[in-house]
């Protein structure tokens, strides 16, 4: 059975206002991706814009012994990627895009999971690959990145990626609740906070019960930090983050 989520991320309206707002979500210098893997240089926003394309990535979260492949068309597919982990951003030409999650590279791609998006030229989208709760299919969520443009600021965003695992709360452990209710197959963010750091705590959203701790975790100024919760296939939550940056 094919699975599928559709999230409209991008479009603005015909304002004044809006088109304010969507152009402050492009960025004027490439964006540096930092993970624990190391460091990842896309193109700026206003380039992008220019060459008629948005930027995409992939992001596992996933528990499978196999490489999860995306791609828009058999023309464009997108880098393989394993659990726990995010491709670069790569170009995608086309506005109205329909995506096609496998888990092998075979001679005929089998789809397990589509998702219909808008996109919009010289923005950032992250696809997200998950579990449903079934377990047994994939699902996916396409959702609009923000670039820190403050450099005294952070930002941060939790993407719920973990089936089976009720709502939750994220808490600065020592300082305050950051998010509340934070839902499977939801994102909560980004959210611009001082820079900061120390142990994050999960906390559930029923009885404020501590489920999962990530110490040491720093919110740098001038960068956007992404957490994914996710379970892996022992059922055992856990997470992974990334970062997002302008060049200097």
């Amino acid at each position: 059975m094919i699975a599928s989520s559709r999230l409209l991320a991008g479009g603005c309206l015909a304002t004044a206002v809006m088109l304010a707002a969507c152009r402050e979500a492009q960025t004027e210098r490439d964006v540096t991706t930092r993970t624990s893997g190391g460091e990842m240089v896309s193109p700026s926003g206003d380039s992008a814009d220019k060459m008629g394309v948005a930027l995409v990535r992939v992001v596992n979260a996933a528990p499978t012994t196999e490489q999860v492949i995306v791609r828009s068309d058999p023309e464009h597919v997108l880098a393989s990627v394993d659990y726990l982990n995010v491709t670069p951003y790569q170009p995608i030409d086309r506005n109205w895009t329909t995506f096609e999650i496998s888990t092998a590279d075979t001679g005929t791609y089998e789809p397990l999971a589509t998702n219909r998006e808008m996109l919009t030229d010289g923005f950032r989208y992250t696809i997200v690959v998950m579990r449903d709760n079934k377990e047994a299919e994939f699902t996916t969520r396409i959702l609009r990145d923000q670039i820190a443009d403050d450099s005294a600021r952070s930002f941060l965003r939790v993407i719920h990626a973990a089936n089976g695992i009720d709502d939750v709360n994220i808490v600065a452990r020592g300082a305050d609740t950051i998010f509340t209710d934070v839902r499977f197959m939801s994102e909560a963010g980004f959210k611009a906070r001082d820079p900061w750091k120390g142990t994050l705590e999960i906390r559930s959203e029923e009885g404020n019960r501590l489920i999962l701790s990530i110490p040491d975790f720093a919110l740098d100024a001038g960068a956007s930090h992404t957490i994914v919760l996710t379970r892996n296939a022992a059922g055992k939550l856990e997470s992974f983050q990334f970062s997002d940056s302008q060049v200097p």
